[in-house]
């Protein structure tokens, strides 16, 4: 690829994103967060096992937009995810702690990548990994339970 059409890559990949902060709000919000966390880890898991394998331009371009779009919904519904989780007294500071875990995956991910790919560059085996984690983070809200509220004191 060209560095032009990559550069155009990475700005429609962008929109994407966006789209996805919008869309999975407003899905988030019908179907609930902890269902949508699993749609969007879910579905992001299913493109990023088949990523490896798209045999056209056309179909990785599908792939990483569904990505993408995952990857901006997921962003966006984590703030009041943990304020409908934990309640909006501790939103904030979850939603902290939740930041600099994403931040973190951010330096870790692109490290184990570029180690499973090795000197070959076969990614087959990185997007793998990365696809079967992200599918194990999908059962995730589906075996956590609500915090109990705390009983009033007098």
């Amino acid at each position: 690829m060209s560095a032009a059409s990559a550069a155009t890559f990475v700005g429609i990949m962008g929109l994407f994103n966006g789209f996805g902060r919008i869309l999975w709000a407003a899905l988030s919000d019908r179907i609930g967060k902890m269902p949508a966390f699993v749609g969007i880890l879910g579905i992001q898991g299913l493109a990023l096992l088949a990523l490896p394998h798209a045999g056209s331009v056309a179909l990785f371009w599908i792939l990483a937009a569904i990505i993408d779009t995952c990857y901006g919904g997921g962003f966006c519904t984590m703030a009041s995810t943990a304020g409908k989780f934990f309640g909006v007294t501790h939103a904030g500071g979850i939603y902290g702690l939740m930041l600099i875990a994403w931040s973190i995956g951010g330096v870790v991910g692109p490290l184990l990548v570029s180690s499973l790919a090795g000197s070959d560059n076969n990614y087959t085996l990185a997007f793998t990994v990365v696809g079967v984690l992200a599918l194990i983070g999908a059962a995730i809200p589906l075996i956590t339970k609500q915090p109990a509220k705390p009983a009033l004191t007098e």
